[in-house]
């Protein structure tokens, strides 16, 4: 373990064995990432070739609310279920899931697959990251929370030009199967090194209510149901499904820990603020301002290559607070992204870009604290990592239906792609700002 004076490298965290179990659980993150942007690359090619369009957007969610169901009850299963065990469970659910979609004969097995694979991402979830709470000390955790953004970078720059091509030159179902072949070996890897994660059987009740978990995948589903439907019925549903799921995850995170939890809040909003940008940026450049496929990718990438960077280097102990000079930057980013929806033209592509990395920096200097910070807190490693996946998770679902089904309505009511968006970002924009205000308020409180 490094001392409160030292500097934290990447050789301190990579090195014996809790350095190899953390390189396995890398790769294996890598795999998965690379598997769900196969997925999203290629599932309106499933849907065409499997007459499956009218299943497309409940498959979408499948994931995520299964995935939030299963961080509702992981926490006591991870207390009392050795590590070795949680993870042969879920890799075994992982792989039948990745089973069903590769053999799917029809759009249900697809939409089945999704789901079950959602449940084995939020058990693998919350147990990755009550492994890392546990293996690695308050002043290592930001830097092992850093490398996680650079390994979605890789991914999201080569998979879907990769998966493009397999699925023209061979078929989607190649391009869905490879990357399980991958998340299959990071699991054994990690299997060879598990015994470097401590862990003791507790039987003591968690403050975790499962009961408000399904609460909030009731409020998703019920919002996804009405962001489909034009009558005013379904923007109603939308409206009530927003407000229950952001009710119900406040709900659960302040109960998870109890008086504790500004923390688990501020790193949800940030999550919201920042992933709700990166669900329109792509429509905002290309529907709002008329350009191009080519430059949306290109301001995706510049904003998850400046996180990546701005993350491998966090400053837990610098002054200002990294953290809340961060999710400052991801609100001063919505006037970038507002004012180009505004201006139009060169000038207005070039400020939703400056946006998009503007927001980028700001998630990289703010994720790898706000997402470490919850372990400080003395609360068991395996409780504190589900209500972190948690956070992340279900804020960004939340985040998609908030933004697309807000989108969808203003659209059906005339509004043109650009006022839409601005209205959108607008909403979005009051996030980040709650983001700013809970995080730059739990560090006064901690001081």
């Amino acid at each position: 373990m490094s001392s409160p004076s030292t500097p934290v490298t990447l050789a301190d965290i990579l090195r014996g064995r809790r350095g190899r179990f953390l390189a396995a659980l890398m790769l294996a993150e890598f795999a998965a990432a690379m598997q769900g942007i196969a997925y999203s690359t290629v599932l309106p090619v499933i849907a065409r070739d499997l007459d499956g369009f009218a299943l497309f957007g409940a498959t979408l969610a499948a994931g995520q609310v299964a995935a939030v169901l299963m961080l509702s009850f992981a926490a006591p299963i991870l207390q009392r279920v050795r590590p070795l065990r949680i993870l042969l469970v879920a890799t075994a659910l992982y792989v039948a899931g990745a089973a069903l979609a590769v053999l799917a004969p029809a759009m249900s097995w697809v939409l089945a697959g999704a789901a079950v694979r959602g449940i084995a991402a939020g058990l693998f979830g919350g147990f990755g990251m009550g492994a890392i709470g546990t293996l690695f000390d308050e002043r290592e955790r930001p830097r092992v929370f850093g490398l996680f953004a650079l390994i979605w970078l890789l991914p999201s720059v080569i998979g879907p030009p990769l998966n493009a091509v397999i699925t023209d030159w061979v078929d989607w179902r190649w391009a869905l199967g490879w990357p399980a072949v991958l998340v299959v070996l990071a699991r054994l890897l990690m299997g060879a090194t598990i015994a470097a994660v401590p862990w003791e059987p507790d039987a003591s009740r968690t403050p975790v209510s499962a009961g408000v978990g399904v609460a909030v995948a009731a409020g998703l589903v019920l919002g996804a149901i009405g962001s489909a439907q034009p009558q005013g019925w379904g923007v109603l549903a939308l409206v009530l499904g927003v407000i229950a799921t952001a009710v119900a995850i406040a709900v659960f995170l302040v109960r998870g820990l109890p008086g504790r939890a500004r923390g688990l809040v501020s790193f949800g909003l940030l999550c919201a603020a920042f992933f709700g940008v990166y669900e329109l940026l792509s429509l905002a450049l290309i529907e709002g301002l008329g350009s191009t496929v080519l430059v949306a990718s290109a301001a995706l990438t510049g904003g998850l290559v400046s996180w990546s960077l701005v993350g491998l280097r966090p400053r837990p102990d610098a002054r200002p607070d990294r953290a809340a000079v961060g999710t400052a930057l991801v609100v001063v980013a919505f006037a970038g992204l507002i004012g180009g929806l505004w201006l139009g033209g060169g000038t207005g592509v070039v400020l939703v870009i400056a946006g998009a990395v503007l927001a980028g920096l700001g998630m990289g200097a703010a994720y790898p604290l706000l997402s470490s910070e919850p372990f400080d807190t003395g609360a068991p490693a395996g409780t504190v990592g589900t209500l972190i996946a948690f956070a992340e998770t279900a804020a960004t679902a939340w985040v998609a239906l908030l933004a697309g089904g807000a989108y969808s309505a203003l659209h059906g009511l005339g509004w043109a792609p650009a006022l839409a968006l601005q209205a959108v970002f607008g909403l979005l924009a009051v996030i980040a700002v709650a983001a700013f205000v809970s995080t730059a308020g739990r560090r006064r409180r901690a001081d």
